[in-house]
């Protein structure tokens, strides 16, 4: 049976080791002594049922939830300014069952399956309601066939994002310009980043990179992400008007940047160890990237990850539920 641990790193953690990249960042950092840590309260909400439910952070108090069909995890990815969520579900252990969801200011849940999918995970939506991820034609991570490809919904309208001759392509971001970033894997197993807009792609690769994983993008154009460096260092990234700046949480070996709003404010996860998840905790740069790191924690949980984060400061993201069950190392 698979653990827990396996499912939130092979939905959102694909970690190659020896210079590739992530594919699905979502983890949880640990910060310095100096930074003041949010923990906020706890209340008004149900007791969730999955090992791994979602989370919504609003001015210090947090909401803990899961969607009403998800058997074993809700995974909220994003948030926009109208309060409206996206993620994934995943149904139960044995086929690995995932569906996208949106989840609105309410509270209230709209599955989105895309056609021919066998699983569809939603990473990001705009203030227009755009919404982009990934889908699998076959069941994921099993097979041989077992790659993703990238989509944007507008809508009701389904554009698949693929670029040309690569392996597997996956959309993460997409700003209230309609870019969206994401990254893609060549047949010679290299990564790389991109930007689409209207149908035309711009390929990222960070100087000095072995692979460059994107996660999102704001209306001014700032993209964040991850990239592997040629040593095998792991590292997030913060690109703006072609000058990268390096982003380390202090004390930990992998920092994932996941999400960036229009303020300049960036949100993510880091951790010491992909497998364990030691360490993982959720962080906030309110600053930007030139200020302290705050740690983001959900009361009461071992191991948190943050996900999304919108102008209004409302974070997403999910944690280890104890009172369900624990995580266990990846067998």
């Amino acid at each position: 049976m698979r653990s827990t641990v396996r499912r939130m790193v092979r939905v959102q953690l694909r970690l190659a080791v020896a210079g590739a990249v992530v594919l699905a960042a979502l983890t949880a950092a640990t910060a310095g002594a100096s930074a003041a840590t949010t923990r906020g309260r706890t209340g008004g909400e149900t007791a969730p049922r999955t090992p791994v439910p979602g989370f919504l952070l609003d001015r210090g108090r947090f909401m803990r939830f899961d969607a009403p069909t998800a058997g074993v995890e809700t995974g909220p990815n994003s948030i926009d300014n109208r309060g409206r969520i996206v993620g994934f579900t995943i149904d139960d252990d044995v086929d690995a069952t995932y569906h996208g969801f949106l989840r609105d200011a309410r509270g209230r849940f709209t599955p989105i399956d895309l056609p021919g999918a066998k699983a569809t995970v939603a990473s990001r939506i705009n203030d227009r309601g755009q919404i982009v991820g990934r889908y699998y034609q076959t069941t994921p991570f099993s097979g041989p066939d077992a790659r993703f490809r990238g989509f944007l919904l507008d809508h009701g309208r389904l554009t698949r994002i693929d670029v040309p001759g690569a392996a597997q392509t996956q959309a993460v971001g997409v700003n209230n310009l309609g870019r969206v970033v994401g990254e893609y894997q060549n047949l010679d197993g290299t990564y790389h980043g991109f930007v689409w807009h209207k149908g035309r792609f711009t390929t990222i690769d960070l100087p000095g990179a072995a692979g460059t994983s994107p996660a999102d993008i704001n209306d001014r154009g700032q993209i964040v992400g991850s990239y592997v460096d040629t040593a095998g260092g792991f590292h997030g990234f913060l690109l703006d008007r072609g000058r990268v700046t390096t982003i380390d949480a202090p004390g930990v070996t992998f920092t994932l940047p996941r999400d960036i709003n229009n303020r300049g404010q960036i949100a993510g996860s880091a951790l010491d160890d992909p497998v364990t998840l030691a360490g993982a905790r959720g962080f906030l740069l309110a600053k930007g990237v030139g200020g302290p790191f705050t740690p983001v924690d959900v009361p009461g949980a071992p191991r948190n990850l943050v996900l999304g984060l919108n102008d209004r400061g409302q974070l997403v993201g999910s944690y280890e539920n104890t009172n369900n069950g624990q995580l266990t190392p990846v067998r």
